[in-house]
């Protein structure tokens, strides 16, 4: 058996989203693993799952004895080890979306709905859908996102802004959702590459 799962990056305009079909028999962390490859993260930062509000319900990471994130904020809620938690368990029927969070930082939050079950069954992960470019990594959570595309959008640059779009490793003479449009294949590749790695 199989999910198919929509993956929306909350509070962005235009939406960026990634729609998935994933077999039920992985675990949260290989899933989190498949949010990676389909929004071009690069699996440099922390990440939870939330059954449902972040931060303020249950919750799905990988458990550690030195958690001191935890011990911060204190364990009122369940923690449950996303790299031992099936998706089928979470994904019964009762349970409709989940949240999950990368880099606490800059607190990427993404909502994470079930959708009807697929016709088709897959042994690995496929992406089927998608639209609009995703953030990069450090740039800044949402306003820094907006104000580099703002920016690599500009058919004017001053010195200043060709020095930052270059130290985030952008090209200046094409805009950013150009350079990172989204592209069915280029993440169908990355989960290919995940799978030969042994995913």
């Amino acid at each position: 058996m199989s999910h198919k799962l929509k993956i929306v990056l909350k509070y962005t305009d235009p939406q960026v989203y990634r729609t998935v079909i994933v077999p039920e028999k992985f675990t949260f962390h290989e899933f989190h693993q498949v949010i990676q490859c389909v929004m071009n993260w690069e699996d440099a930062h922390l990440y939870q799952f939330n059954l449902g509000a972040p931060y303020r319900s249950d919750v799905l990471k990988l458990l550690d004895d030195d958690d001191e994130f935890g011990s911060f904020f204190g364990n009122r809620y369940q923690e449950m080890d996303a790299s031992e938690t099936y998706l089928a368990k979470i994904f019964d029927g009762t349970q409709k979306k989940v949240h999950y969070t990368y880099d606490f930082g800059d607190d990427w939050t993404h909502e994470v709905r079930v959708l009807q079950k697929p016709k088709e069954e897959v042994l690995y992960p496929i992406c089927i859908k998608g639209e609009n470019a995703a953030p990069i990594e450090g740039c800044g959570s949402y306003p820094g996102f907006y104000n580099l595309m703002e920016i690599s959008n500009k058919s004017r640059k001053t010195d200043e802004h060709k020095e930052m779009l270059e130290w985030y490793g952008l090209r200046t003479n094409i805009p950013y959702e150009e350079q990172y449009a989204f592209n069915l294949e280029i993440a169908n590749a990355r989960l290919s590459a995940l799978r030969n790695e042994g995913l």
